[in-house]
């Protein structure tokens, strides 16, 4: 019974990314795309900012996670939110993967990844200022 449900799923996938039957030709953003990379990495600072004490209560992370709100809504209006999409699912998949330390205790450890999570933001930033459609 599992073997024909993996099958019958493998079957699916393959019609759905099939040239011509939708799916896989609406999001063409190469893994190589500098709008996903960005968009990548700051995901990636974002969730280690979490892990520090606090650090999704501070003001100073409430203010960045407006800032990348703001930067969502420019993606959009510059037609690269399918970029954004894919790195978000980027992440989502490869997330529980990271064996990255928590944030260290402590001001200086906060800093430092908030720092991190800003220059993540200032590269997607660029990179979606930059991007052709």
């Amino acid at each position: 019974m599992r073997g024909a449900a993996a099958a019958a799923g493998v079957v699916s996938a393959a019609v759905l990314l099939a040239p011509g039957c939708g799916g896989g030709s609406e999001n063409k953003a190469a893994a190589a795309d500098p709008v996903r990379r960005a968009s990548f990495r700051s995901l990636a600072a974002r969730d280690f900012l979490f892990t520090c004490g606090g650090g999704r209560e501070r003001i100073e992370t409430r203010r960045q996670l407006e800032r990348m709100g703001e930067l969502t809504r420019f993606a959009d209006e510059k037609g690269a939110m399918p970029s954004l999409q894919l790195a978000a699912n980027d992440w989502a998949g490869l997330s529980r993967l990271d064996r990255r330390p928590p944030c260290g205790p402590g001001e200086a450890a906060y800093r430092a990844a908030l720092t991190d999570f800003s220059a993540r933001l200032d590269e997607l930033a660029a990179s979606i200022g930059t991007y052709q459609p």
